[in-house]
């Protein structure tokens, strides 16, 4: 699983190599896509690991359009997981940022 701070690192990283914290946000999506697994082991083990809080979250909050498997509700739920937790990343950097200015 994906920890908040990997994921702190990277974007880190992105920054020191010339991308700029907004061009970031706009494209956080794509973080939360890349670490939403796609293995069915692997989403059930990540949605083990993941806070108990997030669990049912995702048919609530994302909804589906077709038939819903067990393993569509974990991954929903993690995708809710993994967004919250790259927004409290961006949230922290953009923090951290404007207090070296």
């Amino acid at each position: 699983m994906t920890t908040y701070d990997e994921i702190m690192e990277e974007i880190k990283q992105e920054i020191e190599q010339g991308q700029d914290l907004d061009s970031i946000k706009d494209r956080a999506y794509e973080y939360v896509d890349n670490y939403v697994p796609v293995y069915n082991n692997r989403i059930i083990e990540e949605w083990q690991e993941m806070p108990g809080d997030y669990d049912d979250r995702g048919s609530a909050e994302l909804g589906h359009r077709e038939e819903v498997t067990i393993i569509g509700l974990m991954t929903s739920d993690l995708y809710i997981y993994y967004t919250e937790l790259v927004d409290l990343v961006l949230s922290d950097l953009e923090e951290e940022l404007e207090s070296v200015e």
